[in-house]
């Protein structure tokens, strides 16, 4: 026999949900898109169903009795999980849509100038980027796949191994024969050194590698995000560090070159990252499959 579940009306607990997150009515009104009066019938009607008050005046302002302290986090915790399954029930039934997680560097500078290839062969699977200027954690609910550089492993995510990431310098090309040149590594020490808030750990390990230990991290101009260093570098202003394969600039008409080619400082992995229950699907190793083949004819 099927259990018969009581439960509130669902608008009112939205209703009260907002309200209580925003210990406001028409804060709660504004972001459902229904008038104040609205939510308040909601609650009061809540209020009488459960035969308890969720909210408390003081003086201008409302407050969550100790029934409604108990109540918002459950509520809270209850339309997250709604809202991560739906997520995830969707996923499951686009098999002809791959959600791609991605850096917008790898988008703009790798994936993009190549995905009319994928196409080809995807036999009509689309892929769909979700971009981020930043490094980020795998989102496990909104997205199937994602390609991410990492120096360790996630617990429960599959990982496909596609390259190793290699650090690299690269400026302008007018720098190598300007007022400094730039013939070997100690001359980028005359130049400002661009990097990015997040990864000042790159360039320490670069010179490093090159046996160069007087370079600290405060003596950079710092960046937020990858585009606005080598926007900087595009325009002479210095020196930005990629790191290959993905995330170089590779248009032929650029300024931008690299000083000393490909160099052998290992930074980490770049991996194709994944959930398990997705890692048999056809769109994943199709996805997989062509990543390797790209990678291997582009090296």
């Amino acid at each position: 026999m099927l259990k018969k579940r009581h439960l509130p009306n669902l608008n009112a607990l939205r209703a009260f949900e907002a309200a209580a997150r925003h210990l406001n009515f028409r804060l709660a009104s504004e972001e459902l898109n229904i008038t104040h009066s609205a939510i308040s019938h909601h609650i009061k009607n809540l209020e009488d169903q459960l035969g308890v008050n969720l909210f408390a005046r003081a003086g201008r302002n409302v407050v969550l009795t100790e029934a409604g302290k108990l109540y918002l986090p459950i509520l809270e915790d209850s339309f997250d999980r709604i809202a991560d399954g739906a997520r995830m029930v969707q996923s499951l039934e686009r098999p002809k849509t791959l959600l791609v997680q991605v850096y917008i560097t790898v988008a703009m500078f790798w994936l993009l100038p190549r995905i009319h290839e994928f196409y080809k062969i995807s036999k009509g699977i689309q892929a769909q980027l979700n971009t981020s200027y930043l490094d980020w954690t795998f989102d496990r609910t909104g997205t199937d796949v994602g390609i991410i550089w990492a120096a360790q492993k996630e617990p429960d995510l599959v990982y496909y191994h596609l390259a190793e990431a290699r650090l690299s310098p690269m400026c302008h090309k007018d720098l190598l024969a300007g007022k400094h040149p730039i013939q070997e590594p100690k001359d980028l020490l005359k130049h400002d050194i661009l990097q990015l808030f997040n990864h000042n750990h790159d360039w320490v390990m670069w010179f490093k590698e090159e046996g160069i230990s007087d370079w600290a991290p405060d003596q950079a101009i710092t960046f937020d995000n990858y585009l606005l260093a080598l926007e900087a570098a595009n325009k002479g202003r210095g020196i930005a560090m990629t790191n290959s394969p993905f995330a170089t600039p590779r248009d032929i008409n650029s300024p931008l070159v690299k000083p000393f080619g490909e160099t052998s400082c290992h930074s980490g992995d770049w991996y194709l990252v994944c959930k398990p229950e997705l890692a048999e699907s056809n769109k994943v190793k199709t996805f997989h499959k062509w990543l390797v083949k790209e990678l291997k004819n582009n090296a």
